[in-house]
């Protein structure tokens, strides 16, 4: 059955995840799709360096943009579903996205996710989502009070929340599709979190470190940012399997010290596990400028945000359990190892 949907606005085209869905929507021929990309005013975003695609930029600026403005450019173009792959505090912004699509009559909208909501549980201390755990959870006052730290993850929870409840799902007028994953093993710009993807010659000549906290030997989901934006094209393709649907992806189900023996394996160079106890992340915690140097460096994302998910992932439960996960929905998409993507990226 052919895809009722033929246009589709993706928020955020320039970014991490919203680059790939953009690339893989454009490849797409069967069917091929109209893609409307947003980016931020100053974004270098080009369509020039994609050839000949069924495509058009928007330069929007989303803090200062309005509903009624958005609603226009939404409903001239005919969209039928709105891609969010908003990240950081700009997320914000998603219901304002959600309000102008519902009353531009978009069909299906797809928040922010692709990711995995977790709550960590330090031992004797009970549930630790973020510094904003003592906060209302109210958009307005997460956002006001935002910093960079792991305030973010929790106006994610928040923005999703708000997406999969909002009137216009409720009175049926618009469907929703949630795409959730594991961390990314190919994610650009995270030589922290992506070690092999260090650039900086003199850092990585000596070999490896894989920062972990808790158990190396600890099963994790991760994904590829590839097969997730695949994963999205066909949810489009196939939007009956899709529909009012939360749907859970993974590229591959391994361990800290997996990942370095094949990362030495395919690199020829040594890896080592770089462990941080519970006790020593605590302490950075409570006091981000304490951590040592090497871990101040390497991610976009602040070290008391990314330790706090290498502290899930090292207490084993940052994986989702038969039921929750739907590669079999969509078969055409295969999934990517973390060791065929270290044969292929060392080969080069």
């Amino acid at each position: 059955m052919a895809s009722p949907f033929k246009t589709v606005a993706l928020f955020g085209a320039n970014g991490q995840v919203g680059n790939r869905v953009f690339k893989a929507l454009i490849r797409c021929k069967g069917p091929e799709f109209s893609v409307i990309a947003f980016v931020s005013p100053n974004s270098s975003f080009n369509l020039m360096d994609y050839g000949d695609i069924n495509a058009t930029v928007k330069r929007v600026d989303l803090n200062h943009v309005a509903r009624d403005d958005l609603v226009a450019i939404l409903a001239d173009a005919k969209v039928d579903v709105v891609i969010s792959a908003l990240g950081g505090q700009i997320i914000a912004k998603q219901c304002v996205i959600q309000d102008a699509a519902a009353k531009a009559g978009v069909k299906r909208f797809y928040p922010s996710e692709f990711g995995m909501h977790q709550v960590a549980w330090l031992p004797d201390e009970g549930a630790y989502l973020d510094p904003v755990s003592d906060v209302d959870l109210d958009l307005k006052a997460i956002s006001s009070s935002l910093s960079n730290n792991t305030k973010i993850w929790a106006l994610k929870i928040k923005c999703f929340e708000d997406a999969i409840r909002h009137p216009a799902i409720k009175s049926g007028q618009m469907s929703y599709t949630v795409i959730g994953c594991g961390e990314f093993y190919d994610a650009p710009g995270e030589p922290l979190l992506c070690p092999w993807l260090e650039k900086d010659e003199s850092i990585s000549k000596g070999g490896y470190s894989i920062q972990c906290v808790g158990d190396p030997d600890a099963k994790m989901d991760y994904s590829s940012l590839t097969d997730i934006a695949n994963f999205v094209v066909a949810t489009l393709r196939h939007p009956e399997r899709s529909e009012n649907r939360i749907l859970g992806f993974r590229s591959d189900h391994i361990t800290y010290n997996e990942i370095a023996r094949l990362l030495q394996k395919y690199s020829g160079k040594p890896a080592k596990i770089n462990i941080t106890s519970v006790d020593q992340m605590r302490a950075i915690l409570k006091d981000p400028s304490s951590a040592p140097k090497e871990l101040l460096r390497g991610s976009t994302f602040p070290v008391d945000f990314w330790m706090i998910l290498r502290h899930v992932q090292g207490q084993g439960v940052f994986w989702r359990p038969p039921g929750l996960l739907h590669n079999d929905l969509f078969p055409e998409v295969k999934p990517v190892s973390v060791e065929e993507y270290f044969r292929n990226l060392f080969a080069k």
